[in-house]
């Protein structure tokens, strides 16, 4: 069985507005592997990008977790402190964004961007005394943010009651001060525990920075025994140089005088590496992650500005920097949308290959099913902060079940296809008044009148294949796909069956 690296469970945002509460997101709950591709499509406004900027802890100021669970290693981000969360923001997760330009500093050379979070995060000793106390410094920072949580629901759950018309104003009075109280005493709960918490974190702390003294002691020590025998050696070798008495060993003292003055060097550099990032690591690095994603003439590239690059190759440093701190998951957030076709094929070519050389575990997020055809391996369609659908890639491109898949399907163009591309009527719905049945049911011709009274649960179509839509219950009509799509399926496996005729010629 696959190693599960990332579990999101009834995860449900919402973002404050002068107008009340936009429900941006609502109950979504899906599963990342090992060295899969899981892709999440939807159009604009459907929330797959805020789900994503809630897995990097990177949203709006306005933005509310409502409730659900974000686990990475047992870790649930929606409840871990800022210091906390940036041991893991780009380290383990990173994220490329959609438009390269402005993601990139333009008056900042490209070489500094690759490089300087390395450089920013690169005291190796102080990272060192923080890895040795982290889990007590964890447990305390981690109890702060929890009575944060507990003075922000206050403030959320408040604002809920106050929008509520349904309640009268002596109602509304009642609920806010219950919850109050609640609040209280949760809080002098958790308070009960913070002494013991700190004094542990800063003991732990104390014991690590003594320990690491200590380290970094025997490193000079030992560099300084390594560099003192190598001097030696210099010298005598210098006074060979001066002795020689014909060309040929004045030529072989002084190869030996240089080949001696760089390994004194390459030894104090050790040394620095071993305290903190050098800029020279740093650059190694970068030149080598710049080949990686097929950056030409690298050393000449690293010292140009953003202005001197094409869109798609913008789009290559932004990736470039997401795998300097080498992340176990990578987020990318429509990463060819800015792009022509051509080069959007070689950006996803590109991760491709770079998530099966490094095995990561990628999140891609689109509005174009066409976009992810050949990369993912399982696909999730989202709807009005919903997942309405989701399953393997060759599930949903040859047997979706739910018409907004259809519909997303059917405005894909293919070589072939005669017929007019269908378009979706109508607009998403306002999720600030989030609708009582199917979201889609207003758009989507084949709507029953349940969808407009109540949301429809997954229904199983197989282990892997699960669907948001009342056409899969026992009682609903039997309903066909669009046969734009079962016309290009069966075109589709016509052609496969002709390719493994061929092959087997």
């Amino acid at each position: 069985m696959k190693e599960k690296v990332l579990e999101v469970k009834n995860l449900t945002i919402s973002f404050r507005t002068p107008n009340g509460l936009v429900r941006a997101v609502r109950d979504v709950s899906f599963d990342l592997y090992k060295g899969e591709t899981f892709a999440i499509v939807g159009e604009s406004g459907s929330g797959k990008s805020v789900t994503n900027r809630a897995i990097m802890g990177i949203l709006a100021r306005n933005g509310i977790i409502d409730g659900g669970e974000i686990l990475y290693r047992n870790q649930d981000l929606t409840k871990l402190s800022e210091a906390n969360f940036h041991e893991i923001r780009g380290k383990k997760i990173g994220m490329i964004f959609q438009d390269p330009l402005s993601s990139l500093n333009p008056t900042m050379k490209i070489g500094k961007q690759i490089t300087e979070a390395m450089l920013v995060n690169g005291d190796r000793m102080k990272n060192r005394i923080k890895d040795l106390y982290h889990i007590e410094y964890h447990d305390y920072l981690n109890k702060l943010q929890e009575i944060r949580l507990e003075k922000q629901r206050l403030i959320n759950e408040s604002a809920n009651i106050k929008l509520d018309e349904n309640l009268t104003l002596k109602e509304k009075t009642e609920k806010i001060n219950k919850i109050k109280a609640e609040v209280k005493e949760n809080i002098a709960e958790l308070k009960k525990d913070l002494p013991e918490l700190k004094t542990k974190y800063l003991e732990s702390k104390k014991r690590a920075t003594a320990q690491v003294k200590q380290e970094k002691e025997e490193l000079i020590k030992e560099n300084k025994a390594t560099l003192q025998a190598l001097n030696d050696k210099l010298k005598a070798k210098k006074l060979d140089l001066k002795e020689a008495k014909d060309e040929h060993s004045y030529q072989a003292a002084k190869e030996e005088v240089h080949k001696i003055t760089k390994e004194i060097k390459d030894a104090k550099e050790q040394l620095k590496r071993k305290f903190k990032v050098t800029k020279k690591e740093a650059y190694e690095k970068a030149i080598q992650i710049m080949k990686e994603v097929n950056i030409p003439d690298p050393e000449k590239r690293f010292h140009q500005y953003p202005f001197q690059f094409s869109g798609g190759m913008r789009q290559r440093v932004v990736i470039a920097i997401a795998l300097m701190a080498d992340p176990e998951i990578l987020i990318c957030d429509e990463p060819t949308t800015a792009l022509d076709v051509t080069i959007q094929g070689q950006i996803l070519d590109l991760i491709k290959q770079i998530k099966k050389e490094r095995d990561l575990s990628v999140i891609f997020i689109t509005h174009d099913l066409g976009v992810v055809a050949n990369m993912a391996d399982r696909i999730a369609v989202m709807y009005a902060g919903k997942i309405v659908e989701y399953g393997t890639s060759e599930e949903i491109f040859y047997n979706s079940k739910h018409p907004y898949t259809w519909a997303l399907l059917s405005s894909v163009p293919d070589l072939e296809t005669k017929d007019k591309l269908l378009s979706i009527p109508g607009t998403p719905p306002d999720m600030l008044f989030p609708p009582k049945g199917d979201a889609f049911a207003e758009r989507n011709e084949f709507a029953l009148k349940i969808d407009f009274e109540e949301h429809p649960p997954f229904f199983k179509v197989s282990d892997t294949h699960y669907a948001a839509t009342w056409l899969l219950h026992e009682n609903a009509p039997k309903v066909e796909m669009p046969k734009i799509i079962s016309d290009r399926i069966a075109r589709f496996k016509q052609r496969s069956v002709g390719e493994q005729v061929d092959e087997s010629k």
